[in-house]
């Protein structure tokens, strides 16, 4: 399987659409998070601090502290999750890992990239993240599903 973003990448936008799938003001601890999308609690901690210094997610302190999604940054879209993670280039460079590809000595599959890339980057431009946080909670009840069944076979 290909994966197109970085592993921080993909856990900062589960993270952002499952705090958008919350109840408004309801703080989520960041171990019920990691819990609930299958992520390690570790690698969940660093991307919500990323997130959290740029704005886009909220931490309270204390006993009812968590996390929670800042709304007040307005429509939220893949693209400045991914820009925060991963940086502006994120989708930059060859494909299939050749170092000197370019649009002047492209390799087999450069120009199919650039139309893909191009894609993928309106994609991430045009889906708000609210879009999924809706569609978010089947997938959760598939994931519990999951986990309980490996549980069991244990």
């Amino acid at each position: 399987m290909i994966h197109i973003l970085s592993k921080s990448s993909q856990y900062a936008i589960q993270a952002v659409m499952f705090l958008g799938a919350q109840p408004k003001n309801h703080p989520v601890f960041q171990r019920d998070i990691a819990e609930a999308l299958d992520i390690p609690n570790h690698f969940l901690g660093k991307v919500l601090q990323i997130l959290v210094k740029h704005d886009l997610v909220i931490s309270h302190k204390g006993i009812n502290g968590g996390f929670i999604r800042n709304d007040s940054t307005g429509k939220i879209n893949i693209e400045q999750i991914v820009k925060i993670i991963d940086g502006d280039n994120y989708l930059e460079g060859c494909m299939v890992g050749f170092p000197h590809c370019s649009d002047e000595h492209p390799c087999p599959i450069h120009d199919d990239w650039v139309k893909a890339r191009e894609k993928i980057m309106d994609i991430f431009q045009q889906k708000d993240i609210n879009q999924f946080s809706e569609e978010l909670q089947s997938k959760l009840d598939i994931m519990a599903e999951k986990s309980k069944q490996k549980e069991n076979a244990e």
